[in-house]
């Protein structure tokens, strides 16, 4: 029978060795880091600001989900989660308007968990709490291996309104991306087996790993169909972004339109899109437009670029 090593989780006094100060080494971690806590979450959150003041107190870190495009505020902390960081995380998604809210302890209490849970039942559709856990991990003498793990707000119940239901804003979101879902497969079949979501935006994959085929609805009220490019390094981001943008005259000649090309420079994502004005409460009539609008742009786009992307050479 093979050796097995045990597995042991680091406690909150060996974490501290590893990050002796929550501001000067915790939350640097967490930003530099953020892949993983995307991988576990189904976001694209990129980090824009650590330790900002907000009057007295400072945000933990700051940044921007690039599927939702909403503000994000992350509040970290050692040991067991307290009332005092549960206060601290509500007081700046209100003072930065954050649309997801992402709190992150070694361990979060049940009393916690079920207010966050709460949380996102009571508040408005367009806000997301989450309760994570940042757990070490190690086997036998082997290095540490970092952890998150989700707890509370995972992404198959939040905004959930009661077991196996959605508020009646996302049911908007859902029929609407149905709707663009079903006629994209009237102009090619096989085009996804991706479903639509109770959310402000739909996000396909397009041939590579970091590129992605995305329709949002934008907090400046326009819809749009766009590129996102997001690989993990803003490097390989820029020079994927560069060597499109070389065929830029080509991409353009065959879409049929001139394209947006957005670096984003606050952000390490990249994003090439066409926008129409619209928003989810508009008249049945006008998301039907939109509808009719983005269908034939969806598979344009991913015939143009699918191509294109498998040959991006990056390193890494």
């Amino acid at each position: 029978m093979p050796s097995l090593g045990n597995l042991r989780r680091l406690t909150t006094e060996e974490m501290r060795r590893i990050w002796p100060r929550e501001e000067q080494d915790l939350s640097p971690w967490v930003a530099e880091n953020i892949d993983a806590l995307n991988e576990v979450l189904n976001l694209q959150i990129e980090i824009e600001g650590r330790e900002e003041y907000v009057g007295n107190f400072r945000i933990d870190l700051v940044g921007t989900d690039h599927l939702s495009q909403v503000s994000v505020v992350v509040e970290n902390q050692f040991g067991r989660s307290n009332h005092d960081h549960l206060g601290k995380l509500i007081t700046y998604s209100a003072a930065r308007e954050a649309g997801i809210m992402i709190w992150i302890a070694n361990e979060i209490q049940t009393a916690h968990r079920n207010t966050v849970d709460w949380l996102n039942r009571v508040t408005p559709e367009d806000m997301t709490f989450y309760g994570v856990e940042l757990e070490v991990l190690q086997i036998d003498g082997s290095k540490p291996a970092p952890d998150f793990r989700v707890v509370a707000g995972t992404p198959e119940r939040r905004r959930a309104v009661g077991p196996g239901e959605t508020s009646p804003r996302n049911n908007l979101y859902l029929d609407f991306f149905d709707k663009l879902r079903r006629r994209i497969l009237d102009i090619q079949p096989n085009f996804t087996r991706a479903k639509a979501l109770p959310q402000s935006w739909w996000s396909l994959g397009i041939g590579r790993s970091g590129f992605s085929l995305s329709f949002p609805f934008t907090l400046d009220n326009e819809f749009r169909v766009q590129v996102l490019i997001d690989v993990g390094k803003g490097e390989n981001n820029k020079i994927a972004f560069s060597e499109l943008e070389e065929k830029r005259k080509h991409i353009e000649e065959r879409i049929g339109q001139e394209l947006v090309w957005d670096p984003y420079p606050k952000s390490r994502a990249f994003r090439i899109y066409l926008a129409t004005s619209g928003t989810i409460d508009d008249r049945k009539e006008r998301l039907a437009e939109i509808i009719e609008w983005a269908a034939p742009l969806a598979v344009k786009f991913r015939e143009v670029f699918g191509p294109l992307v498998k040959n991006i050479e990056i390193e890494g």
